[in-house]
């Protein structure tokens, strides 16, 4: 019986640090259409707190409109860049405030604590 009890609090621990892992890890994502000065597109996906900043590309689309650069952390003391439309990154910016009014509400309407790994 006591071996049995021990094998029931070693899963259960493993099953908690598993859980716990898994959501720190997923931290807020944002994603959005890429586009490059020569026309190609595409898509990605990066985390909000990873955001450094949203700087002129130098650069104009098709469409004349110039393009935007997103810089991200990669985690190396380097940047990732990705080129977007003067559109996408006006969505990026609200997409980001709207995360951080809501994580600001989380705070006022309740005892919470956000815990930063």
């Amino acid at each position: 019986m006591k071996k049995l009890l021990k094998v029931v609090f070693i899963v259960l621990s493993l099953f908690c640090f598993t859980e716990n892992a898994a959501a720190e890890s997923s931290a807020y994502q944002v994603t959005f259409e890429t586009l490059d000065c020569n026309g190609d597109s595409g898509f990605a996906t990066v985390g909000v707190d990873q955001i450094y900043k949203i700087q002129s590309a130098g650069c104009a689309g098709a469409d004349g409109v110039p393009l935007k650069q997103l810089l991200v952390h990669d985690g190396s003391g380097s940047y990732n860049v990705f080129t977007l439309s003067q559109e996408e990154s006006e969505n990026i910016n609200k997409e980001i405030k709207a995360y951080m009014n809501a994580r600001r509400g989380i705070l006022e309407r309740s005892d919470a604590i956000i815990v930063k790994p």
